[in-house]
């Protein structure tokens, strides 16, 4: 989908009944609360089309689940029904459309998923089929283990048959996105500042007037949070999952060996231009230390700890990428995702509390492109939109 058609199903799709976000929005004044990618692609849109953009983090940017991510941008079959998948699907068209606007670094080629057991093998081929129904069924099909030699040439696809191939996904450079975003905002007049943490919503009436925070009183009309793992204690809501780990390790740049995302059992593994491979693992920070991960740290409690981590997960990586031995580890990470109940995005103004917008979603670097857009719409026009009808706060009261 090129510019102008991507922008006019936009238009078509935007406007529906008003809201009370705001009215003569140009005039008033923004707080967006959170430095991850969604707030940022957030406020960057609409410092862009001019409005008074504060931003403010309490740690720093990118400090939790955006800077720990495995950065995949996907549209894949576990976003469903069918208005997930095609916002995820949008979202893609979106991050081709910045990233010539603020070249951005993302490696596109798409993915390569697989699974171990029989069982799990059908249900991918289910999955797909339905995915195929969704949109073109060339952009996502099953694939058998000679196929995919081909597009991976140093991957084992451990002789599996039921392999799916989605052409159109990606992984980005997330740190490199998160300050070029942040550049923007501050580049279209507004401000980025950290660390800063949110205190008190302060109201005349009903109008929202401003909001205390750390370091003081910012004057605000309205308030965007996208604070991620923190939204149901910010908010005194029960719109979250609990929180669970992911480790990613970040290792030292490599030869070009993989040029696509590989989503083997157990792991993911993909190349960034730079060379560095990003490996991520679900579930695997050492879930008997509870008493640690209640503060979802980010880190292991030690290196020997830590380095224990790493050779497991690496010696996973090697069985899958023979050609991947001896890798230095950079980084290491445990990434916290934020985790809406029912699996969907939450975007759209809380009606108990005026003036004040959510957006949290467990898949933020997939939809940060198309959410920053379609919220900045739903702002600048002070009305719905029905692209986002199924992921409205509501839904949990």
């Amino acid at each position: 989908m090129d510019r102008r058609s991507f922008s006019k199903l936009l238009a078509s799709l935007a406007l529906a009944k008003k809201t009370n976000i705001g009215a003569a929005v140009l005039k008033e004044k923004i707080t967006i609360i959170g430095g991850g990618i969604i707030g940022l692609s957030i406020g960057y849109q609409l410092s862009k089309a001019g409005i008074e953009i504060t931003l403010i983090e309490k740690d720093f940017l990118g400090a939790h689940a955006s800077g720990s991510s495995f950065s995949w941008i996907n549209a894949s079959y576990d976003k469903k029904p069918l208005s997930y998948n095609y916002l995820a699907r949008l979202g893609i068209t979106s991050y081709h459309q910045l990233q010539e606007e603020l070249n951005l670094d993302i490696k596109w080629g798409g993915s390569l998923e697989w699974f171990k057991t029989k069982k799990s093998s059908d249900q991918l081929r289910d999955q797909v089929r339905l995915l195929q129904n969704y949109q073109d069924a060339l952009a996502i099909q099953i694939i058998n283990h000679d196929q995919a030699s081909k597009l991976e040439s140093f991957v084992n696809f451990k002789n599996s048959q039921t392999i799916a191939y989605s052409i159109h996904e990606g992984a980005m450079n997330t740190l490199s996105t998160i300050k070029k975003l942040s550049e923007g905002i501050k580049n279209n007049g507004g401000k980025v500042i950290y660390p800063v943490e949110f205190k008190k919503l302060e109201y005349r009436g009903n109008n929202l007037e401003s909001i205390k925070t750390s370091d003081g009183e910012i004057k605000t009309n309205q308030v965007i949070f996208a604070c991620g793992v923190n939204t149901d204690n910010i908010l005194s809501s029960k719109m979250m999952s609990p929180s669970t780990p992911g480790i990613i390790l970040t290792t030292k740049p490599q030869r070009p060996l993989i040029n696509r995302i590989i989503v083997a059992p157990g792991i993911h593994i993909h190349q960034q231009n730079d060379g560095r491979i990003i490996i991520g693992e679900q579930g695997g920070a050492g879930m008997l230390h509870e008493e640690r991960l209640i503060k979802k740290p980010r880190y292991f409690p030690n290196h020997d700890y830590e380095k224990k981590h790493q050779n497991r997960i690496l010696k996973t990586v090697k069985e899958i990428i023979p050609k991947l031995n001896d890798l230095e580890v950079e980084r290491t990470t445990i990434g916290w995702r934020p985790l809406p109940k029912d699996g969907k995005p939450i975007i759209g103004p809380i009606k108990e509390l005026p003036g004040v917008y959510i957006a949290v979603m467990h898949s933020g670097i997939s939809l940060a492109a198309i959410i920053g857009t379609l919220v900045k719409e739903e702002i600048l026009e002070a009305r719905t939109n029905k692209l986002l009808e199924d992921f409205r706060p509501s839904r949990f009261t």
